[in-house]
C-alpha cells in the first residue's frame, strides 16, 4: 500500500509539471512566433488568452466527463490531447491557434481533475499532495521559462516547443498504470450546493477577486519578457528573469494559507498584497535600463501575484459551508474568474498599440492590481463570519 502511494505521488507530480508548461513556454517565444507567422500584436494577445478562455468556458463541463467516465481516465484524456496538440500545434499559422485551443481544453481538464483524482486515491494526504502539485506547477514552469529561449537558440523555436509534449507522454503512461479507482458523483448534492454558491456575496467577490488577481498574474505572464526587452535586457536575461518572477512564488503556496487562516491575518495579508503591487507594478514603470532594480520588480511581483493565488484557493476551503460544497465554489469561482482573467493579455497588447508605450499601459495595469486589493479587503470584510466559525 505504501509503494502503491509513494507511485501516486509521483504521478500527481508529473502531472503537476504540465498545468501551465505548454502555456508558459510560449511568452517568452512570442516576438519569434509573430515574426515567423506574421501576426500582430492583438493577435499575440489572442494567442495567449485562448486558454484561459477553456479555462473559463469548459471548467464546468469537466465534472460531466469525469462523471460519464472516471476521473483516471479523464486525466488519461487530458494528457495526450495535451501532448498531441502541443507537438503539432508549430507547423503553420492556423495549427498555431488550433493547436493552442487544445492545449487549453487539455489543460482545463487537468486543473479541475487533478483535486478529484487526489481525493480518488490519497484523501487522506490530499493537503500535502494538493501543496505539492501546485508548487511542482510553480518551480517547473518557472524553470521552463528561463530554458526556453536558450533551447529555442540551440534548436529553433519549433522543436524546443516540441521537447515539452514529452512530460504530457510520460505523466500519460503514468496515469495509464494507475490502478483503476473510482468513486461516483452525487448528482443531486452538486446541484443543491450549486444554487447555494449562486446566492452568496462573499463568493461572488471572491470570484471577481480570483478574476482580476489572475488577470494581472496573466498579462505580466504574457509581456513581462517584452517589457524587460524594451526596458533595454536582453532577451536571454529577459527570459531568466522572467524565470524568476515564476519562481519566487511558488513557496507562498505553502505560507500564505497558514498566515491567513484567522481574520486580521488576512487582512494583513491583502494590505500587503497592495503594497507590493504598487511597489512591483510601479517599479516597471519608472525603473529604465537598471538589471537588478528590474530583477527586484519581477521578484516582487512574483511573491504577490504567488500570494494572492495561493490566497485566492484558501478562501474557497474558508468561504466554503461544507467540505461537499468545496467542488462547487472552486467550478464557479475558476469558470467566472478566469472569463474575467482573459480579457488581460488582449486588453494590454490594445493598450499598449494604442499608447504605442509600456508605461501608460503599465499604468492601467497597476490602477487594476490596486482594484484587486481593494476587492479583497471588501470580499474579507463580507465573508467575516466564515473566519470566525473556522477558528472557533
Amino acid at each position: 500500500m505504501s509503494k502503491v502511494r509513494n507511485n501516486f505521488a509521483w504521478e500527481i507530480v508529473l502531472i503537476a509539471c504540465n498545468l501551465r508548461l505548454a502555456i508558459i513556454i510560449l511568452t517568452p517565444l512570442i516576438d519569434k512566433i509573430g515574426e515567423t507567422f506574421k501576426l500582430s500584436t492583438v493577435q499575440l494577445g489572442i494567442l495567449t488568452t485562448i486558454p484561459l478562455l477553456c479555462f473559463g468556458f469548459i471548467s464546468i463541463l469537466i465534472s460531466l466527463l469525469i462523471k460519464k467516465i472516471g476521473t483516471r481516465r479523464t486525466i488519461i484524456i487530458g494528457l495526450f490531447l495535451l501532448m498531441l496538440a502541443n507537438f503539432f500545434r508549430i507547423y503553420t499559422e492556423s495549427l498555431i491557434f488550433v493547436g493552442t485551443l487544445f492545449v487549453g481544453v487539455a489543460i482545463t481538464i487537468l486543473n479541475v481533475t487533478l483535486p478529484a483524482l487526489v481525493v480518488d486515491y490519497a484523501e487522506e494526504k490530499s493537503a500535502f499532495l494538493n501543496g505539492l502539485y501546485i508548487a511542482t506547477s510553480n518551480l517547473i514552469s518557472a524553470l521552463a521559462g528561463g530554458v526556453i529561449v536558450p533551447l529555442s537558440n540551440l534548436i529553433g523555436w519549433e522543436n524546443a516547443i516540441q521537447v515539452f509534449s514529452l512530460p504530457a507522454l510520460i505523466a500519460g503512461v503514468g496515469a495509464i498504470l494507475l490502478p483503476k479507482k473510482e468513486i461516483e458523483l452525487d448528482s443531486k448534492v452538486e446541484i443543491l450546493e450549486k444554487e447555494k454558491v449562486w446566492q452568496r456575496h462573499a463568493i461572488w467577490l471572491l470570484a471577481i477577486f480570483m478574476g482580476l488577481q489572475s488577470l494581472v498574474f496573466y498579462t505580466l505572464v504574457a509581456w513581462l519578457p517584452s517589457v524587460l526587452v524594451n526596458h533595454g535586457i536582453s532577451p536571454v536575461t529577459a527570459g531568466w528573469m522572467f524565470a524568476a518572477f515564476q519562481m519566487i512564488g511558488f513557496p507562498f503556496s505553502y505560507v500564505v494559507p497558514k498566515l491567513a487562516s484567522r481574520l486580521k491575518s488576512a487582512r494583513l495579508t491583502m494590505l500587503l498584497l497592495l503594497v507590493g503591487y504598487i511597489l512591483g507594478v510601479g517599479m516597471l514603470i519608472v525603473i529604465k535600463d537598471n538589471l537588478w532594480l528590474l530583477l527586484l520588480a519581477c521578484l516582487i511581483n512574483g511573491i504577490t501575484t504567488g500570494t494572492s493565488f495561493a490566497l485566492s484557493l484558501h478562501l474557497i476551503t474558508v468561504f466554503s459551508s461544507s467540505r461537499e460544497e468545496v467542488g462547487q465554489v472552486s467550478g464557479f469561482i475558476q469558470s467566472i474568474g478566469y472569463l474575467l482573467a482573459s480579457s488581460g493579455p488582449v486588453i494590454f497588447g490594445i493598450l499598449k498599440d494604442t499608447f504605442n508605450n509600456w508605461n501608460t499601459t503599465l499604468l492601467c495595469l497597476l490602477l487594476v492590481a490596486v482594484f484587486t486589493a481593494i476587492i479583497g479587503l471588501v470580499m474579507i470584510g463580507i465573508g467575516r463570519q466564515h473566519f470566525l466559525q473556522l477558528n472557533k
